[in-house]
């Protein structure tokens, strides 16, 4: 599990923000596939404030999700766009599932090969945030997520470390957004992993209603979940 910095008597070292359609749209892609997704977290990093400021998540949405040419062309197709939204990378995510939220080896191998990556020019090592989303696992429809870091013992050992973080509501769901939304949707639906909605979920609800009690936790405020539901059916529905 993850260690909480108060158990190790520490503060946690940097404040994190993430906007309320970045969270939506972590949910969502997690929602779509029975095996496991991932993505890239867009931001800011004021070191003076040591705050850290995830403004948009681009998910890795493949086609073949075996061809390591096809992921490393749109890994970079990312860093791109990313840079041209006046971004840079602060952190990666992906989903489990069926299975907790707790980092695994390999999570916490990843992790600690991102945050070196995070190395600036003067030798700095700025912050670098992972997070675990599980759509599926236990009764709730509400997703668990678990945003962590990775700091190392005197002896070298890596420590998955929790983190807090504070929504920053946006004020509508784009049409971009949704428009993107629509695109993974089309993407996923002829995958084999693909998850159908209009099958049973559990307690008497389908995979769709499961899903939209999860994203309705991450809608704008001045979004009715009425009019939400109605925009979530138009961007999941089967093409003719």
């Amino acid at each position: 599990d993850c260690v909480k910095f108060s158990i190790v008597g520490q503060k946690q070292p940097y404040n994190v923000f993430i906007s309320s359609n970045s969270l939506l749209l972590m949910d969502y892609h997690c929602h779509l596939s029975t095996e496991e997704v991932y993505g890239y977290l867009g931001g800011k990093w004021d070191h003076n404030k040591l705050t850290l400021h995830v403004k948009n998540v681009f998910p890795c949405s493949l086609n073949n999700p075996s061809d390591q040419m096809e992921c490393t062309l749109l890994q970079n197709k990312i860093r791109e766009l990313i840079a041209q939204q006046d971004m840079t990378v602060i952190g990666w995510y992906h989903s489990h599932p069926t299975s907790s939220p707790r980092p695994s080896q390999h999570d916490i191998v990843c992790q600690s090969v991102h945050q070196q990556h995070m190395r600036s020019l003067d030798g700095r090592i700025d912050p670098c945030l992972g997070v675990i989303v599980s759509p599926f696992r236990g009764q709730s429809p509400v997703s668990d997520m678990q945003l962590f870091c990775v700091m190392h013992t005197n002896d070298g050992r890596p420590v998955p470390m929790h983190l807090e973080y504070t929504c920053v509501w946006d004020s509508t769901i784009s049409p971009e957004l949704a428009t993107e939304m629509r695109a993974m949707s089309i993407l996923y639906a002829h995958q084999e992993s693909g998850v159908k909605f209009d099958q049973h979920w559990r307690n008497n609800i389908n995979l769709f209603t499961k899903m939209t009690e999860s994203l309705k936790q991450k809608t704008p405020k001045d979004v009715s979940e009425d009019r939400f539901v109605d925009v979530m059916r138009q961007i999941v529905a089967r093409e003719d």
